[in-house]
Parts: C-alpha cells; sequence; structure tokens
C-alpha cells in the first residue's frame, strides 16, 4: 500500500516471516557465517555432535527477537541472561555478533524486499540489545 509506514516490528516480522517461507530455518546459513567471521567458533562446539546446542542457540536468538516484537523489555532481559551464560564460554565483547549475523542472513535471504527501513529496524534492534549488558 502507497503511503503506508510499517513499524519498526512489522518491519522485523514481516522479514522474518518471508524468510521463512522461502528458505525455512536460518541455522546453516547463519552458523556458516559465524565460523568464517571467526573459525576460532567452530571449536567450542565439538561436543555437540547432535547439533542440539547449536540449534539451541538459533532458537533462542530468534526467540529473543520474537520476545522483542511484542516486548523491548522483556527482551532485553532475555539478552542479559544469555549474555550471562556466554561468559562461561569467555564470550562477552562477540556476544552480539550472532544477533548481527542472524540480521545480514535474513536481509540476504529477504533481498527482494528489504528496503532501508528493514535495515533500519534491525539495526535498532541490535542497538537495544548491546545496550543490555551485564
Amino acid at each position: 500500500m502507497v503511503g503506508v509506514t510499517q513499524t519498526q516490528e512489522q518491519l522485523i516480522e514481516q522479514s522474518l516471516t518471508h524468510y521463512a517461507a522461502r528458505h525455512g530455518d536460518p541455522y546453516d546459513a547463519a552458523f556458516q557465517k559465524l565460523y568464517a567471521a571467526n573459525a576460532d567458533y567452530e571449536p567450542l562446539f565439538f561436543l555437540d555432535t547432535d547439533e542440539g546446542l547449536r540449534r539451541n542457540m538459533m532458537r533462542t536468538t530468534l526467540e529473543i527477537i520474537a520476545t522483542y516484537l511484542d516486548d523491548a523489555y522483556a527482551a532485553e532481559n532475555l539478552v542479559t541472561g544469555a549474555r550471562l551464560v556466554h561468559l562461561t564460554y569467555e564470550i562477552n565483547d562477540d556476544f552480539d555478533l550472532f544477533f548481527q549475523i542472524t540480521r545480514d542472513v535474513i536481509a540476504e535471504g529477504c533481498a527482494d524486499i528489504w528496503s532501508d527501513a528493514h535495515a533500519a529496524a534491525w539495526n535498532t534492534m541490535l542497538k537495544d540489545f548491546e545496550k543490555a549488558r551485564v
């Protein structure tokens, strides 16, 4: 519709729905990008032989994003909790990388609808996540 402005939440939800309809789960693409960004991450999953931990990481990432769409404050609490868990693995400075990779995977998979407004919506959300520091 011409002249109808979508909210940040609507833009993020639209991109997630569009990606899922065309590509399914972003799991494989996200982990390929994670390992390409930093090969040191792959050995951290050496005991994850059934990929359960990695699948849970992707699911949790998407759940945090979905929570953000309904309640940004609740999502901030989830991000803080996830940050605490990752301290065990000495992942602090790079914690936000997986959220950024998820955005990039969704953007690439939604190239046919992706707009500056989508990018701005995702970037605002990621900045909000970055504020949730331990």
